[in-house]
């Protein structure tokens, strides 16, 4: 199962309306409709509002388990830090760009 589809299941078994859980992590409905199509992908930081939301784990609400699928558990955290190493990147380019 997707992401989007998780959340979808996710949601409705907490009997919570999209526009409910956008309001419990601070974006916009349409986002979370976007989230559930498939449209777009969140944020990192968003995957973990979501799982706070819902009081899961961010690998139960991408469908991840690590104990029968390393390999994609691997890919996850290369992800996760690729993600935080390009933000890092940004930010020191930012500030030496544009000193204050």
């Amino acid at each position: 199962m997707n992401f989007s589809n998780n959340l979808k299941k996710i949601r409705k078994s907490l009997k919570l309306s999209q526009a409910g859980l956008a309001k419990l992590v601070d974006i916009s409905q349409r986002t979370i409709s976007h989230y559930e199509k498939g449209d777009s992908e969140p944020e990192l930081i968003i995957v973990c509002r979501l799982a706070d939301a819902f009081n899961i784990t961010v690998d139960q609400l991408l469908g991840y388990d690590a104990n029968s699928d390393a390999d994609r558990y691997v890919d996850l955290n290369n992800l996760v830090l690729e993600y935080y190493h390009k933000k890092k990147e940004a930010e020191y380019k930012l500030r030496n760009d544009f000193p204050v």
